[in-house]
This record gives C-alpha cells, sequence and structure tokens, in this order.
C-alpha cells in the first residue's frame, strides 16, 4: 500500500462548505468530547443535544414562557447513534424516553441506541472498533453523529492516563472518518494528586491533542442550572452558554418521564467554586476506587487544605453523593451512596 501526496493546488481547489450538526458547537465529521465531575449531567446535556439534532428541532432555546427570545442553537436533523457503556439498558431507555418526550420526537426518528454491547468494545482493539463500524453501516440511515458514554469504558484499559490512549483515540478518529460521521465522547475531569484541584480532561495527553472541540460542564450541587465552557476548539470558540434542566417524574414510580434543557443565561462559577467542584469529584474518584474508607485516611490520598476538603465532605453529603457512619474509636467512615 503506498501513499498518495497532494498537491497546494489540491489545498486551494474549492471544498464544501462547513457543515454544523449544532451551529456553532457540533461541526460535522468532527471529534469532540463533553467533560465533567460525577452529577455534572454531562450526560444528560449531550443526550439533549443528540436529540435537538435527530429531530431537527433547535437546541437550548428560551423556556417557553420566558422574557428571553434566544431562540436556540439552530441544527441541521440527522440520524444519530447512543453508545451507553455506563448506566445500562433500563437507565438508558428511561433517559432516552423522557428525552423523546421533552422534544416530541415523531415516531420513527432516526436516533439509534446500544447499551453495554456483547462482545464489550475496546478501543485499543482495531478488530473490536472494526466491528462497531461494520454494525453502525447496517443501520437503515447511515449515522451522521456517534456518541460514546463514556470514553473509559469504550477504551478498555485500565489507566487512562497509559499511552494506550494514543491507539484509542487513533482507532475512533478513523471510525468517525469511515462512517462519515462527527464523534463525541463524554469523559471525566482530570484527577489531582496535590490539594488543587483542577478542572481539566482526564487522561493521556493524546486524548485532549486528538479532539477538534472539549467543552467543561459544570453544575452547582443539585441544581437544574448548568454552565458549558468552550475549553479547546480549532474553529471560533463559542462563548460560555448555560442551560436549565427540565423535568417531570412517574409520581409512583419516581422514574424520569419528560425531559429538556433550556438556555439560561451564563452566572460564571468562582475560581473557589470551580476548586470545590472539582475536589468533591477527587475524593468520589478514591471512593469509588478504594470503597468505604476512614475520613482521616481519605484526608491522606486527596491531601491540600483541610478545611477545604471539609467543605467538600459537608457538600458531598448534603447532596446525597456520600454516606457517614461511625466507626470504632469513634472514626469516621466515608461511603458512596451510588458507586
Amino acid at each position: 500500500m503506498g501513499y498518495h501526496f497532494f498537491a497546494l493546488d489540491d489545498a486551494l481547489a474549492p471544498r464544501p462548505k462547513l457543515t454544523w450538526l449544532i451551529d456553532g458547537v457540533i461541526p460535522e465529521r468532527s471529534f469532540t468530547a463533553f467533560y465533567g465531575y460525577p452529577g455534572s449531567l454531562k450526560s444528560s446535556i449531550v443526550l439533549d443535544a443528540a436529540m435537538a439534532v435527530a429531530t431537527g428541532k433547535p437546541f437550548l432555546p428560551a423556556m417557553p414562557g420566558s422574557t428571553n427570545n434566544f431562540p436556540g442553537f439552530k441544527t441541521t436533523r440527522a440520524p444519530v447513534v447512543w453508545v451507553d457503556l455506563d448506566n445500562g439498558q433500563d437507565v438508558t431507555a428511561e433517559r432516552l424516553a423522557a428525552f423523546s418526550r421533552g422534544y416530541q420526537a415523531p415516531p420513527g426518528t432516526d436516533f439509534y441506541w446500544l447499551s453495554y454491547p456483547v462482545p464489550t468494545i475496546q478501543a485499543t482493539r482495531r478488530a473490536s472498533v472494526d466491528a462497531l463500524q461494520a454494525a453502525l453501516l447496517t443501520l437503515p440511515h447511515r449515522p451522521s453523529w456517534i456518541i460514546l458514554d463514556t470514553l473509559l469504558r469504550a477504551a478498555g484499559v485500565r489507566d487512562e492516563n497509559s499511552s494506550e490512549m494514543d491507539f484509542v483515540m487513533a482507532n475512533l478518529h478513523n471510525l468517525a472518518e469511515n462512517v462519515g460521521a462527527a464523534l463525541t465522547v463524554v469523559s471525566h475531569s482530570r484527577k489531582e494528586n496535590t490539594g488543587r484541584a483542577g478542572n481539566g480532561l482526564r487522561g493521556h495527553s493524546s486524548i485532549e491533542g486528538g479532539l477538534d472541540a472539549v467543552f467543561l460542564v459544570s453544575r452547582e450541587g443539585n441544581g437544574d442550572v448548568i454552565e458549558v465552557v468552550n475549553q479547546k476548539a480549532r474553529r471560533k470558540p463559542v462563548d460560555p452558554f448555560g442551560a436549565r434542566w427540565t423535568y417531570t417524574a412517574d409520581p409512583i414510580s419516581q422514574e424520569l418521564w419528560e425531559s429538556r434543557f433550556y438556555w439560561e443565561p451564563v452566572n460564571r462559577m468562582s475560581k473557589a467554586q470551580a476548586a470545590l467542584l472539582n475536589l468533591c469529584q477527587m475524593i468520589v474518584d478514591h471512593l469509588k476506587q478504594s470503597g468505604d474508607m476512614n475520613q482521616s485516611a481519605l484526608y491522606s490520598l486527596v491531601g491540600g487544605n483541610k478545611r477545604n476538603f471539609e467543605q467538600a465532605i459537608n457538600r458531598l453529603k448534603s447532596d446525597g453523593t456520600i454516606d457517614i457512619t461511625q466507626g470504632q474509636r469513634n472514626a469516621k467512615i466515608i461511603r458512596l451512596q451510588f458507586p
């Protein structure tokens, strides 16, 4: 197999105009990521965006009845595929149905989904990605947008900081190119080994290096408003934007029934607030990895300012993320409520 070189004249030749799935946010045939700490609604806002594209309706218009007249981000109606590797079939079906009702998606909407596929996707292996590609090309309509939730689960590696992620990104890029689709991955905020909390995309440097755009999703506690910040863009970055989550639940089962996000004016988060949110994630990450922990042992792993640590613990307890019980010798045992 030989290489094909282009001449400068090829670069100067007329090319198709850049088109967008979501105007100014998601270009066609792009590779993007949305990330945030656990509970930031990062998967939900991407699912909302996916439903907007599948139905061709605006993404994040102003809430009906509000004084704001923002029309929302214009979308190009196109087939969408959602690959869930994080929540399971029942939860994914519940969420998809709720957003479908929120968008009043008509029957036959080109939205396809997969949950915990067998065999499991291992993006380090080209054969696994090729199998996913073959399955995508059997759909009634070729997808224009593929979403993987989450990147780590799709990668099939134990450590997303390893150089194996280089192969993962290359294989996923080839998948998108061969299908002719945009690809978005949902991921997590970076772990910090110091007392300082960062808000970078977690994992090996090849991850962010291989992406066209990166979006950070932040949420205050259990509030209904999130902020989305475009941290990297190969083209003109979109300004930070806010979104308000609206939903209804079944009064008996409490299952999500109808769900949709609407545009919300941005109230920029302070550095202290962002640091607290990321410190909360560090704590959750350690608990996921190690299980129930003595609070003193947990602090020795997290490090940093003890007052900030205690503030993060109190926040996680108040929003129901963790539970604190009494152990031997009055030690406080921290348990993750939803591991």
